[in-house]
């Protein structure tokens, strides 16, 4: 089986897992020694630190284990400082003489702190601090350049990773939420925050494992818990205003600008930021400005199809981003926040698509050139509002708004080739689409703990609406040279008005009752609404040999009602959640065009899901889910009418399917060391689904195609990840290896025959980085991916395509005010499907120079794409086609830049 093929293939990465080292107590080299409390309880976790009495500089660090006990054997012999420090205890010093093989510090008492916060505050140069559910990270032990984002200072912390689309992992978990001081900025979207506030703003990073709402009112953990990181600024700071200004102008009339201020006092968060560029840069876009981090995007699954296609930025892009956060606490644990941002774009460019269709009459090939021009203005307003300051219950309000005009317009000349090259058929296609779309949403939380001990009830709603407008004109002009001498042509003039309107209604309420010993009852009831309602007035002339006219107008209704009880079983003790539950569900759907008779369905299904969480000690964790749920078809699958604006590409919905059934497990485990500084992140899911819902495709002599949708047979998609990280201190670097494996099994059906596809992917990584960063960061890697895809009915067309990727890159501060980064990546592309292979060195390079000390005043000369590869390569493979696309992109520029940091002015105070 395909799955034994995956285990055996990662085995090597599982057997880190085996990793020790000598204990402390047989140390011969270093500096040792144990940290307890005055009552002679050890304290696990110290920050144990080393200072360069010089300049109090630290030289080496490292944690206490379970026992208290520590060792330093990174340093040279000498003198040092020794400080040691530990949430809730006073910092303790020593002058060290470390000048033999082994100085033993014997047992050294820390003296409780009684005038600590509940805050976290670091002291001198402790790089960590860790406590409870909380790591904490001084970011004056991080090298960062003048003009470096929060985003750049992240990737300098160990155990954090930003992948290609923005997303911040750490410990192996996904972080869900960025604050700054304590409270959302910009609705807590990391995207915007790292973008937009500077590095040397903050003083330290918090990386929080933080309980559920419910579980931080009633005090019970029910295991669901979501990583969060707040950021905490200097004290120079706050109640003081701070940002940056940037502005640049380079070859080919490129440039680009960057506002940003903030003002953030005790009660109240102010900040704006703003963009202006035509170099691709979004606001949201992880490969930044002037930087590539880890090296050039990784390719992502798209679920509609069995592909993979790489995320970028291709064309040229002109961007603009203007936004306001306001924040006010109107007393402790109340706060409102509201943001707005505007996002304009216009994206133009070129591509050429080389496609390989198959059927089981005849397969053929399809070519095409395509040029484009996007446009797309983007209004967003948020608002959070919390309520947590009485401790028997909790209010939660949070809403959204959203407007989205859209504009594509693209002009596509198409080349039909028969299994002999042929050409049989062109086609030009020029088509508008206008898009109008309006949202808004409003989720409502209210959390209540009653007078005995862990019972407690939670109520919420959401609703959510939908609006969307657009405007579709096509112009397709068809030449047919199939079995004739004599070519035939026709033109097809469409026009296709489209609404479309969605409101969803969720209400959920969950009531807990503790049986004692940490047992609970838990009554769970979930209610979904969702109505969709279609209005569509089609219009359509074809001219030829004859002169044909059709007119298309009907009001279609979609509505779904779920309704889910759900009886579960908690066991809750410290180191262990355990959640059982046994759920009811009863489904009905009712659809069709108004007028007619509507069709529906009524199904009743039952669902277990269970899950278990285990955390034998800090820094591990192991989790276990599974749950069986029903997805019903949607709107457009469903659909009893056809749509046939695009005359090659027909869509008709299927009015007899059922809900598919999926069995899903999961299986994670995080295992991270602060001591050893080892990291080990494993993820395993395993997806199975019954009467899966498949796509139908028929194409016919004239290469038409027409999609709809069966239930047919199985689906199943396994899918690992495993990430391991060692820092080697007696070498200076860091390595992670990374293993990803995909596999799908799925039928479609093409012209009326089962097709069974089957697809794998591998994906193996390795990255080096140097540990010591204070003026050197370095960094090497390479990547290998391969897809394999099989098909039932065509073996001859199995296919495999390759990527590697290989990357180096350099960042040197000469000196305070001298910084030089360059970065190389080299990306081999092979498919064994098209000729064309490709081998793609791309280099960025940039010289920047702060004028003053404080360097507050920046100069920098960016070098992106030296080598001109102006090119950007996508590939993909379907139920029945393969496809490789070559983009127009960004190509070669250079840009001379300055930024100047911003600085506010205290209010003096009065006598």
């Amino acid at each position: 089986m395909k799955i034994k093929v995956f285990c055996s293939k990662t085995l090597f990465i599982l057997l880190f897992l085996g990793y020790t080292s000598l204990s402390i107590a047989q140390a011969k080299n270093g500096i040792v020694g144990l940290v307890a409390e005055e009552n002679n309880q050890p304290i696990e976790a110290a920050t144990v630190t080393l200072l360069n009495p010089k300049d109090s500089t630290y030289v080496d660090y490292t944690i206490t284990n379970n026992t208290g006990n520590f060792i330093l054997e990174k340093a040279k012999k000498g003198n040092y400082i020794l400080q040691i420090s530990s949430m809730g205890f006073i910092s303790y010093f020593k002058n060290v003489d470390y000048n033999t093989n082994l100085v033993d510090l014997k047992t050294i008492t820390l003296k409780e702190d009684l005038f600590t916060l509940d805050g976290i505050t670091l002291t001198a140069v402790v790089p960590i601090q860790i406590k409870q559910d909380t790591i904490a990270y001084n970011a004056n032990s991080f090298k960062t350049n003048p003009d470096d984002n929060l985003e750049e200072l992240l990737t300098k912390l160990p155990g954090l990773e930003i992948d290609a689309d923005g997303n911040i992992n750490a410990q192996g978990n996904e972080v869900a939420k960025i604050m700054v001081d304590g409270k959302e900025f910009f609705g807590g979207d990391p995207s915007i925050v790292l973008k937009n506030l500077s590095a040397d703003a903050i003083a330290q990073i918090e990386i929080i494992d933080k309980k559920s709402d419910e579980s931080e009112l009633t005090g019970v953990d029910d295991g669901n818990k979501q990583m969060v990181i707040n950021f905490t600024l200097k004290k120079t700071k706050k109640n003081n205003g701070f940002g940056k200004v940037s502005a640049g102008m380079g070859l080919d009339s490129k440039y680009f600008s960057n506002l940003n201020y903030n003002k953030f006092t005790s009660k109240t968060q102010f900040s704006v930021i703003g963009k202006l560029n035509n170099i691709n840069v979004t606001g949201s876009n992880i490969q930044g400005f002037l930087k590539n981090a880890n090296g050039i995007t990784d390719d992502s699954d798209d679920e509609d199809d069995t592909n993979q296609k790489r995320k970028s930025l291709s064309g040229l892009l002109k961007t603009g981003v203007a936004g306001i956060n306001i924040g006010h606490e109107f007393k402790e644990r109340e706060s409102l926040n509201i943001d707005f941002f505007y996002n304009l774009s216009d994206n133009q460019g070129t591509s050429i698509s080389k496609r390989i269709n198959f059927s089981n009459n005849s397969n053929f090939d399809y070519r095409t050139e395509n040029t484009y021009s996007n446009s797309s203005n983007n209004y967003n307003l948020n608002f959070d509002y919390k309520n947590k300051a009485n401790k028997n219950h909790s209010l939660l309000i949070k809403g959204q708004l959203i407007r989205d005009n859209l504009s594509y317009i693209s002009n596509r000349d198409g080349l039909y080739f028969n299994d002999a090259n042929e050409l049989v058929t062109s086609n030009t296609l020029e088509s508008h689409n206008q898009r109008d779309k309006n949202a808004g949403n409003i989720n409502i939380n209210f959390y209540q703990r009653l007078a005995k001990v862990g019972r407690s009830f939670n109520a919420a709603l959401k609703t959510s609406v939908n609006s969307s407008n657009r405007l579709n004109n096509q112009n397709t002009f068809i030449t047919r040279k199939q079995n004739t001498t004599t070519p035939t042509t026709s033109a097809i003039d469409a026009l296709r008005d489209e609404n479309f309107n969605t409101i969803t209604h969720n209400f959920n309420f969950k009531y807990t009752e503790p049986l004692g010993q940490n047992h609970y009852i838990k009554l769970e009831t979930y209610l979904k609404n969702r109505t969709d309602k279609e209005k569509v007035h089609q219009s359509k002339t074809t001219t030829g040999t004859n002169i044909t006219e059709e007119l298309l107008a009907y009001k279609y209704k979609h509505i779904e009602n779920s309704a889910q009880t759900r009886l579960a079983y908690s066991y809750s003790p410290e180191k262990l959640n355990t959640y059982i539950a046994l759920e009811a569900q009863d489904v009905t759907r009712s659809f069709g065009v108004l007028q007619n008779t509507k069709l529906g369905k009524n199904d009743f299904y039952i669902n277990p899901i269970t899950t278990f969480v285990y955390k034998p000690k800090r820094g591990q964790k192991y989790r276990f889910n599974y749950r069986k749920f029903v997805r019903n078809p949607n709107s457009f699958q469903s659909s009893t009418v056809i749509n046939d604006i695009n005359p090659y590409n027909i869509r008709k919905g299927n009015p007899d399917l059922n809900a598919e059934k999926t069995n899903a497990y999961t299986l994670a485990t995080v295992i991270h060391s602060f001591k050893s500084d080892l990291s080990f992140n494993s993820k395993f899911d395993y997806q199975t689904t019954k009467e899966a819902i498949i796509r139908s495709i028929t194409i016919d002599d004239d290469y038409i195609k027409t999609i709809s949708y069966q239930n047919n047979g199985q689906k199943d998609r396994f899918f690992s990840n495993i990430s391991f990280g060692q820092k080697i201190k007696k070498l200076g670097f860091r390595y992670t290896l990374k293993n990803r494996n995909t596999f799908t099994s799925a039928n479609s059906i093409v012209n009326l025959q089962t097709n069974k596809v089957k697809s794998t992917d591998y994906l193996f990584s390795l990255l080096l980085e140097n540990n010591n960063k204070n003026t050197l960061d370095v960094k090497a890697g390479a990547t290998y991916s391969v897809n394999n895809t099989t098909f039932s009915i065509e073996n001859n067309l199995d296919r495999q395509y390759t990527k590697q990727q290989y990357f180096v890159m350099f960042d040197k501060d000469f000196n305070k005010r001298l910084n030089f980064n360059t970065q190389l990546d080299y990306i081999i592309y092979v498919d064994d499907k098209f000729s064309s292979n490709q081998k793609l060195p791309l280099w960025n390079a940039t010289v920047s120079y702060a004028f003053s000390k404080n360097r507050s005043n920046l100069l920098k000369l960016v070098f992106i794409d030296l080598l001109d590869k102006n090119i950007d390569i996508t590939r993909r493979s379907t139920v029945n086609y393969f496809e490789e696309t070559e983009s127009q992109s960004l190509g070669r520029y250079i840009i001379l830049s300055f930024t100047h940091k911003l600085k506010g002015t205290k209010k003096k105070a009065k006598n």
